[in-house]
């Protein structure tokens, strides 16, 4: 979702990584360059949560109460509201009980700020970040909850390059993460991730998932195309510098290129 803040200098920038799942990378461009995240981190908060319902810690039947206001992981900062451009319309009302499979599902699909609060609250910061090293995502972090402007302050921030992002992608999509139950779980939240543009050129009939991340001068996607296992296509772009439209016409350029040189065709 949308930020009011910005992790920009306005130099405009575009790295990307174009491998398959099982480790060939095929192209890529300044793929260990750092960048701002934004909601891309959000997939390892996905991972940790398929996890704890392996491990059976949570049931996507549970119920967690919705909210919109958090305590700060800063000592005697005060407790902070979701920043209103953030704010998820599609949450229930502050005090609802909400099943933590609609939080999850709010969490992927539209990329919802409270509903990943709620998550990493549920299980852990720690648990998020191993799922990144687990994934050999080593220069990525999710270092705090979403408009935690006090933990922010203090250098706490959601880091990652477009190389970490195919790395976590890929060790979702081949299984190295999660049970076949979970993997298929998230792979099906991932498909219907509303904000397409890496896969809005995947033909017909072809898999696909996907996770983005935006906020003022940060445009980033990760997907994965193609029947899952490791020859799976899998493409991230990271982009910095550059307006909204600009940045959405990269992302969809570089994963119709992918795409095509890929040589996924329509089902039929």
């Amino acid at each position: 979702m949308v930020s009011t803040g910005t992790h920009s200098d306005g130099v405009p920038v575009v790295a990307y990584q174009v491998r398959r799942a099982g480790g060939e990378v095929l192209a890529e461009r300044d793929a260990d360059a750092p960048f701002y995240a934004a909601s891309t981190v959000k997939l390892a908060v996905l991972v940790a949560a398929a996890r704890a319902l392996e491990s059976g810690a949570l049931t996507l039947e549970q119920e967690v109460t919705s909210t919109d206001t958090f305590r700060s992981q800063v000592p005697g900062a005060p407790d902070y509201r979701i920043e209103p451009d953030d704010l998820d319309p599609g949450m229930p009302a502050p005090g609802t009980l909400v099943p933590v499979g609609q939080v999850v599902d709010r969490m992927i699909v539209v990329s919802s700020n409270e509903a990943t609060n709620l998550v990493i609250e549920l299980v852990g910061l720690d648990a998020v970040n191993r799922a990144l090293a687990d994934a050999g995502a080593v220069a990525s972090v999710v270092g705090r909850k979403y408009s935690d402007l006090a933990a922010e302050a203090q250098g706490a921030t959601h880091r990652t390059t477009a190389g970490d992002l195919a790395a976590l992608m890929s060790a979702v999509v081949t299984g190295r993460l999660a049970g076949p139950e979970q993997t298929s779980w998230m792979l099906g939240l991932l498909a219907r991730q509303t904000d397409r543009q890496l896969t809005a050129a995947v033909p017909a009939g072809v898999p696909f998932g996907s996770k983005s991340g935006w906020v003022d001068g940060i445009r980033h996607d990760v997907a994965f195309v193609g029947e899952l296992g490791p020859d799976a296509l899998v493409v991230a772009v990271c982009t910095r510098g550059y307006d909204e439209q600009q940045a959405e016409e990269s992302l969809r350029a570089l994963g119709a290129l992918a795409v095509t040189l890929a040589g996924v065709r329509q089902r039929v």
